[in-house]
Formats: C-alpha cells, sequence, structure tokens
C-alpha cells in the first residue's frame, strides 16, 4: 500500500494532470488528421518528456499515444479515409451510419469503446506485467542478448512480411547505435577518425533526435506529395444520442469483451501492431451478429456493434503493448519504441529490477495510464463539434508546422549548448531524408528504430557475458533458455520460406 500510495503521490498533481489532458488533446488531434500517427506525436513530445519528472513524462506520452489511436477513428467516420492504418476497419459502419445521418452516434460509441478497451487491457497489464518481470530473474547478460535479438527478429519478421527488409533495417538500426566511441575503451568506432574526432559525431547519434527525425521529420516529407490532393467535404454534424442506449450496451457484452482481449492479446505481440488486432475483432463480431437470436445488428450495415468492436480492439493494443515493454524491454509497437527510448533516457530499466526497487513508478504509469484513457474520452467527446473543423486544416499549415516542432524540439534537449544543439538539429535532418527514403522504397521502419533502441543492450551485454566467461564464446550455446530463443529465431525466419517452397504443405491426395 506503501508504494501504490507513493505512485498515487507521483502522479496526483495540478502540474502532471494538466501534462495529461495537454498530451491527450494533440494525441487526439494528430489521430483526427489523416497521415499524422501516434508515434509521431509521441517522438515530438519526446523532448518535453525529457525536461518533466519520469512519472509525468511518461504519462503524458502515454496520454499522446492513447489519444491519437482513438482520434484516427473520427476521420475514418466523417471521411471514410482512417488518420492511421488502425481505424481502417472502423470505416465499413462508421462511414454508413455518418451517412444515415449518425455520425454523432457512431462518434460518441467509438470514444466509449475505446474508452472499454483501454481500460480492460490496463487492467491485463496491471496483472500480468509482475508476473512476467520475475520471470526476467532467470536472465543473465546472455539470455538478455537472446532477448534483444529475439525482439529485434520478431519486429523484422512481422513488418508487413519482408524478413529481409525487416533484418537488414534492424542491422542498420544497430549499425548507427554504435557509432561513435568505444563505451569502454573510448576508442574511435568512425572511419578517419582524425577528422571525426573533432566534430559530435565522435560521440554518436543520440536518440531524441533520430526519432524526431525518423517519424517527425520524415512524415512531414511523405506530406509535401498530398499538398495538391483534393481534401474530401466534411459533412455537417447532427449531435442527437451520442451512445448506445444501455440494454443494447448489455446484449454487445461479449462483442466489447472478445474483441478488447484480442486487442489485449496481440498489442503483447511485439511487431503484431493494432492494424492485424482491428480486423481479427471485427471478424469476430461480424461471426457474433450475424448469429441467429443474438439481438444484436449485423456489421456491414452500419451498426454500432460494426463501430465498438475495431475500436475496443484498437484501443486495448496500447496496454497490451507496454507489457513487453515495462517487462522485457522489448516494444509491442512503433510508439511504445519511443516510450521505451524514453524510459532508458530517465534512467530507468524494464525487467524484474523495475518491478522490485521502483513499484512507485511503475503504480504511477498505471494510474497515469488511467488517467490518460478518462481524458482521451472526456476530450473526444467535449470536441465532437470541433472535429469537422480540425479535419479542415490545410497541409500547407500543418507541414511546416511539424517541421518547426521537430527542429524546435530538436534543439531543446541541449539548448544550453550551442553547438551540440545544432549538431542534433542536424541528425534529425539527416535521419528524416534517411527515414523519408526507406518510406519511398517500401522499406519497415520500426525495425530499424528497435535496433537503434536496443543496439547499446545486444553489445552491453554480449561484451559482459563473454568477459564473465573469459573469452569462452561458447557461453551462448550453454544456456537453455538462449537456445530456445535461438530455436525460436530460426523457426521465424525460416517458417514462412519453407511455407512458399512448398515443403510445410500437408501431402496432396
Amino acid at each position: 500500500m506503501h508504494d501504490l500510495a507513493a505512485g498515487l503521490q507521483l502522479i496526483l498533481s495540478i502540474e502532471t494532470l494538466l501534462w495529461i489532458a495537454a498530451g491527450s488533446i494533440l494525441g487526439i488531434v494528430l489521430g483526427a488528421l489523416p497521415g499524422l500517427s501516434a508515434t509521431m506525436g509521441v517522438a515530438l513530445m519526446l523532448p518535453v518528456s525529457f525536461h518533466l519528472p519520469t512519472a509525468t513524462g511518461v504519462a503524458m506520452l502515454l496520454a499522446v499515444y492513447a489519444g491519437a489511436v482513438a482520434g484516427a477513428s473520427i476521420p475514418a467516420i466523417l471521411l471514410g479515409t482512417p488518420g492511421n492504418p488502425n481505424a481502417i476497419a472502423t470505416i465499413a459502419d462508421g462511414l454508413k451510419m455518418a451517412k444515415q445521418g449518425r455520425a454523432g452516434l457512431a462518434l460518441g460509441s467509438a470514444a466509449l469503446a475505446s474508452l472499454i478497451g483501454g481500460l480492460f487491457s490496463l487492467i491485463v497489464l496491471m496483472s500480468f506485467a509482475p508476473l512476467l518481470a520475475r520471470a526476467t530473474l532467470l536472465f543473465g547478460p546472455v539470455e538478455k542478448f537472446g532477448l534483444a535479438l529475439l525482439g529485434l527478429t520478431l519486429i523484422a519478421s512481422i513488418s508487413g512480411g519482408q524478413v529481409v527488409r525487416g533484418m537488414a533495417m534492424a542491422a542498420f538500426g544497430i549499425l548507427l547505435a554504435l557509432l561513435g566511441s568505444d563505451p569502454y575503451t573510448n576508442a574511435p568506432r568512425m572511419p578517419f577518425p582524425e577528422i571525426f574526432a573533432r566534430t559530435p559525431l565522435h560521440n554518436g547519434i543520440e536518440l531524441i533526435p533520430a526519432l524526431i527525425g525518423l517519424f517527425g521529420v520524415s512524415q512531414a516529407l511523405v506530406d509535401l506529395e498530398r499538398l495538391k490532393a483534393p481534401r474530401p467535404a466534411v459533412p455537417a454534424l447532427r449531435l442527437r444520442n451520442l451512445f448506445p442506449s444501455a440494454a443494447r450496451l448489455k446484449r454487445m457484452w461479449r462483442v466489447l469483451l472478445e474483441s478488447s482481449g484480442i486487442g489485449t492479446l496481440v498489442g503483447m505481440l511485439p511487431g503484431a501492431g493494432a492494424s492485424i488486432a482491428v480486423f481479427l475483432a471485427y471478424d469476430r463480431a461480424r461471426a457474433l451478429t450475424h448469429t441467429p437470436d443474438s439481438g444484436l445488428e449485423s456489421t456491414g450495415s452500419g451498426s454500432v456493434e460494426g463501430v465498438m468492436a475495431p475500436e475496443s480492439a484498437n484501443n486495448a493494443v496500447t496496454g497490451g503493448a507496454m507489457v513487453p515493454v515495462l517487462t522485457l524491454g522489448i516494444p509491442g509497437d512503433a510508439a511504445t519504441a519511443v516510450v521505451l527510448g524514453a524510459l532508458m533516457i530517465q534512467g530507468v530499466v524494464p525487467g524484474n529490477e523495475l518491478f522490485m526497487h521502483n513499484m512507485p513508478l511503475v503504480y504511477a504509469i498505471f494510474i497515469g495510464m488511467a488517467f490518460a484513457l478518462v481524458a482521451m474520452f472526456a476530450f473526444q467527446l467535449i470536441g465532437v463539434r470541433l472535429f469537422p473543423h480540425i479535419l479542415r486544416v490545410p497541409l500547407s499549415l500543418l507541414i511546416p508546422l511539424v517541421l518547426l516542432l521537430s527542429l524546435v524540439g530538436t534543439f531543446a534537449v541541449d539548448g544550453q549548448a550551442v553547438t551540440k544543439a545544432t549538431y542534433n538539429m542536424g541528425v534529425a535532418l539527416a535521419m528524416g531524408l534517411i527515414g523519408y527514403a526507406i518510406k519511398k522504397a517500401g522499406y519497415p521502419l520500426v525495425p530499424l528504430v528497435l535496433g537503434l533502441i536496443l543496439g547499446a543492450m545486444l553489445e552491453d551485454n554480449y561484451r559482459l557475458a563473454v568477459k564473465l566467461a573469459r573469452g569462452d564464446q561458447w557461453v551462448f550455446f550453454q544456456s537453455p533458455i538462449l537456445l530456445g530463443m535461438l530455436a525460436l529465431i530460426a523457426l521465424i525466419l525460416f517458417l514462412p520460406r519453407l511455407k512458399r517452397a512448398g515443403i510445410l504443405r500437408g501431402a496432396r491426395p
């Protein structure tokens, strides 16, 4: 109880609540603007969190995350254009409801479903994370090295089915993480050390400007190509009956429960992402609503069930994705990769040590996420009348604003050291160009980000394991846990190839 009270004390301050409210509003706005993502919003606010207390900063980032995920349903319902791919499944019924003059009911139902899914996943996070964290007691440097390698492989393999491209991006991220000088010997790693030793690049690339460039600057460059694209007309809203009746919600209990469960489980799988969860939830809702005597309206006809199922799964991913972040140090998706980076910058190491020695912070994260979900729900309802105006904001205004926020945020990381701050701005611009080129080439960006974050973890645990084994490289083949991880990595990498080659197909009659 003492840890819980301490966690409440970290969150229950006017400053923290205001930052959560600001993060939620920003997240909803970013989610409502097609093309802008939760990951970009979290990355842009990362420099701000760096100057706040750890609990306040993480709670604010989670508010941006939850708000942007929920806000993506707004353009999906009003325009038929999802704010991000996570809201694609919402279009089928949401847009039909808007055309039927029930846009208010669709928006209110989406907000309520987001709250239900988010709270469900938070309960799972609070229940399951401490148990999984205890399992990490079995992990030494060898096992932690394997865990980082497994996380990179999972993210790379699920990145749109592009295993080779995903692994290449993960390797590129590790390469960027290892730039600079050796942390143990201070020996230069850069080519032409006599040149680079005189530049800030000698110290490597900092995480914050790299993330801002990859997600903020690159997205602004991508949006430049959409400047001349016609903007769809925003329908007028008639706000009546924002929520389904209590009797209808009671009949929908199974749809909401199963959709929230699907979203939470998918969120716990590193790299799976909400796009998979929403379609699984929608398919399950379709099966349930088409059952005779279910008392539910069939999905696909403009039904509330068809909106609430994917939206509850969508926000349930947020809590599920935090489970591997807090327990294993492996992000569930791109946005939580940035949250993980924020924790590491603040000196917070995920795993059993966090749950054993810093439970007030753990409780503060849980409570902060609960406040973030409530703020998301409240501001979505308050802003219903403003959503059509938000959707009319021209890209010609958004693009320079995103670039300005990216550069200001990067400069603020080392604002007192002008030379270092200017260098960080250059890193952000360079990483923005790299991110833009990667997106245009069709390569996945998330493995690169995870490689950038986990590169130091890979190196540190590899070198520590070899040092403890007095230079014996065979130490990596003496751990049953690591051998199991390596077997899983091999299965992940080669199973799709074996299936394509027909080796694993059943015998034909």
